[in-house]
């Protein structure tokens, strides 16, 4: 089987203080064969306000560096994790193009509301006894979602973490799944099938697996054939966490193979 991690973040990231070669250390020792940095690039942060550039000169120094110092340890790629590109378009595609040659892997993504709640991240709003407010937060990130499928295939070659929004929801105590919103989630599936573009299990530090054959059934049935996985580490303990038991499900899920991508183009791999 072969181990990778491919979305992982470092203290080029805002919310990780961990260097690069605290993470490539700890995949090594985890037994990964491939290891892809993807730091956040959000087009708003955290408190919504826009955001149109990203520290390419400060993530591709690092990145050499410990390339260079791994060597025939681990395969080290560049990613980045580009949120809320249809927020800002020509931002998405400019911060890609400074990526240049280097940059092996995007992952497309939404962490934030756009045009309701002041664009804050969904990690700073408050869920509880709100089932309209959960419902909302759904039907925000489905729909933007289907807009960078469909507008911007420019902009993600892996789309990550369909369930982001379901994370803080769950925090808060409420249930919600989105097996309710089954006739807009499919489509989005049938889109990244159909675009030949990999839909990412997103472990988050091996805390949600339960979410995923469902979700892994549904995109094998809407055509799809590339599948990433990624522990979402931002610190060296959570590096690689959960991703055999990804693997399995994948496995299990009727996929034969794992993607991994260079210079934005996917490679397979036999489970």
């Amino acid at each position: 089987m072969y181990l990778c991690d491919v979305h992982t973040h470092t203290l080029i990231s805002h919310d990780s203080r961990a260097p690069l070669e605290k993470q490539a250390e700890a995949a090594a020792a985890a037994g990964l064969s491939e290891l892809c940095v993807t730091d956040h690039c959000d087009l708003l942060n955290s408190r919504g306000q826009p955001v149109t550039f990203f520290d390419w000169p400060a993530a591709k120094e690092q990145y050499r560096r410990v390339k260079a110092a791994f060597a025939g340890r681990l395969e080290l790629r560049l990613g980045l994790e580009l949120g809320s590109a249809p927020l800002d378009p020509a931002a998405a595609r400019s911060i890609l193009a400074e990526g240049g040659g280097e940059l092996d892997f995007v992952l497309g993504s939404l962490h934030n509301w756009i045009g309701e709640e002041g664009g804050i991240d969904l990690f700073y709003t408050r869920f509880a006894g709100d089932p309209d407010l959960c419902r909302r937060a759904v039907e925000n990130v489905l729909t933007h979602t289907w807009t960078l499928v469909t507008r911007l295939p420019d902009c993600y070659d892996s789309l990550a973490h369909i369930s982001y929004p379901l994370r803080y929801i769950r925090r808060d105590g409420m249930d919600l799944s989105l097996w309710e919103f089954e006739d807009r989630v499919r489509p989005i599936l049938t889109e990244v099938a159909r675009t030949d573009h990999a839909l990412e299990v997103n472990t988050h530090h091996g805390l949600d697996l339960a979410d995923w054959p469902r979700i892994l059934n549904w995109f094998r049935e809407c055509g799809g054939k590339l599948v990433t996985v990624g522990s979402d580490a931002h610190k060296p303990a959570d590096i690689a966490r959960g991703v055999p038991e990804a693997l399995e499900l994948i496995k299990a899920a009727g996929f034969e193979r794992i993607t991994t991508f260079q210079g934005r183009k996917p490679i397979t791999h036999r489970l």
